[in-house]
């Protein structure tokens, strides 16, 4: 298979497999078997490097550092013993004799190599544990890298480099065509990481016109979030307790991540907007938490690095049942296995639910109602997820958008006697939860999950795990 693909690399077809090593978790120092200095390449040493790489074009490297690259050289006792560049804005493909568009946070990783006689001593690791720690220092949040398919050693130096896609092209000359075809789901190189378009606009709109929820409702909702989180074991002495978005924080009196008791733990709040993530730090003047930009879908954490996760009606929101599910199996890779996670989801069962979804077919929701389960099914998919699940419950009592709509016109009509009233309702409705009406009434389902693998200890908290917001966008 591969002389058949070197065959046709020949007579006008060639591609390459796309590869990206993220930046966003802290990167491993990795050390070698042998002693070694690695630093940047100066042009004072270009005699050296060429000794070691033997170019066939001896102008080669200084014309690379000349266009901006830079070459991390490993040196042992003063002989520099393998190396690595790295391009950023664009750079070159020989192989496909064709630039290759980089966007302004991803850096390209090529030509590694490690002489001869020092091969199996752990160096292109090494070499390349510096590149990307010099490189996210540098503000970059990804790597790519490009290997040809056949290339068996090289595949295998780039083992933790993720694939995401296939470039190339067909033809010659004018008639040659490229092709970019990338992973569902996948950035190309070049292009932009973007904020969520979707959920900006939603958390503009509601900061522009006010929050969707009543003070009373949304510190009813507040206590109910905190009285299940106390019930269910509080928050850890230490490590890290993630909050899987910002919606309350960035403008509402619901928010509750900062209200948590205080302990070692360290508060990690996250949100699929920039907006949202942006608004809910400026709230926080003391800096009690670290917001970060990030998907659910795609964490930028470690395996096993967070001691608790509290998923507040996050993953809801998807059109796709897939995309909830994929979240799910994110949350259980990142989750410690001591650790425990709260999640909650808009409540399929209650009565009112087919009337909020009419209502939101309309556009009068002023957000993306998504994708839900009943209390079976979340179960059954916590489950699949690799989940135990530990205990189950409904919380925030009333009938689906009634009660925003009875607050709305009791406000409206400003009786403090009526207003009390229909507080006072709402406030008895709490009692239904444990009750055999509890999943029929309740807005949110929720349950307590712990792995099912036991035996892994909280790992070490990834506060810098992901781009803080005062450091991006």
């Amino acid at each position: 298979m591969g002389l058949w693909f070197a065959a046709l690399a020949e007579v006008g077809y060639r591609r390459l497999v796309v590869r990206e090593y993220s930046l966003q978790p802290p990167v491993e120092q990795v050390a070698a078997e042998i002693e070694l200095e690695i630093t940047p390449l100066d042009e004072a040493d270009i005699g050296a490097y060429n000794a070691f790489r033997r170019p066939s074009d001896p102008h080669s490297g200084l014309s690379r550092l000349r266009n901006g690259d830079t070459c991390f050289v490993a040196r042992h006792k003063d002989l520099i013993v393998g190396a690595c560049w790295v391009s950023t804005g664009k750079a070159w493909s020989a192989y496909l004799s064709a630039p290759i568009s980089l966007a302004p946070d991803e850096a390209y990783s090529y030509d590694l190599y490690t002489a001869a006689e020092w091969r199996r001593k752990n160096i292109p690791a090494a070499v390349t544990s510096a590149m990307h720690r010099s490189c996210r220092a540098q503000g970059f949040t990804r790597m790519i890298g490009l290997t040809i398919p056949e290339n068996r050693p090289a595949m295998t130096q780039r083992i933790r480099y993720r694939p995401i896609g296939v470039i190339g092209f067909v033809g010659f000359g004018k008639h040659r065509r490229s092709f970019c075809r990338m992973n569902k789901g996948e950035r190309a190189p070049g292009q932009s990481r973007r904020a969520d378009p979707q959920w900006d606009a939603s958390v503009t709109a509601l900061a522009q016109n006010g929050h969707y929820l009543d003070d009373f409702l949304a510190r009813m909702k507040r206590d109910a979030y905190l009285d299940l989180i106390q019930r269910w074991g509080g928050v850890p002495s230490s490590g890290c307790v993630l909050k899987t978005d910002l919606f309350e924080e960035a403008m509402g009196p619901d928010a509750f991540l900062l209200e948590l008791p205080a302990t070692q733990a360290k508060l990690i709040g996250m949100d699929v907007s920039e907006i949202a993530a942006s608004m809910a730090r400026k709230r926080d003047p003391g800096d009690k938490a670290t917001y970060v930009r990030a998907d659910t879908r795609k964490l930028p954490f470690f395996d096993h690095s967070i001691a608790m996760i509290i998923s507040p009606s996050t993953l809801d929101h998807f059109a796709r049942a897939e995309d909830l599910d994929l979240s799910l199996n994110e949350l259980r890779r990142v989750l410690a296995g001591d650790g425990r996670m709260i999640v909650t989801l808009d409540n399929r069962q209650n009565v009112f639910d087919p009337l909020l979804r009419l209502v939101n077919m309309f556009g009068a929701v002023p957000y993306f109602l998504g994708k839900s389960y009943t209390i079976g099914e979340l179960c059954r998919q916590l489950e699949k997820a690799g989940f135990d699940v530990v205990d189950t419950t409904a919380i925030v009592h009333h009938p689906r958008l009634v009660g925003v709509a009875s607050v709305a016109i009791v406000n409206r009509i400003g009786s403090k006697s009526i207003t009390q009233l229909v507080q006072t309702i709402l406030l008895r409705m709490q009692k239904l939860q444990g009750t055999r009406l509890q999943y029929f009434s309740g807005c949110f389902v929720a349950a307590l999950a712990v792995p099912k693998a036991t035996g892994r200890s909280s790992g070490s908290c990834p506060v810098e795990s992901s781009v803080r917001l005062d450091r991006a966008w």
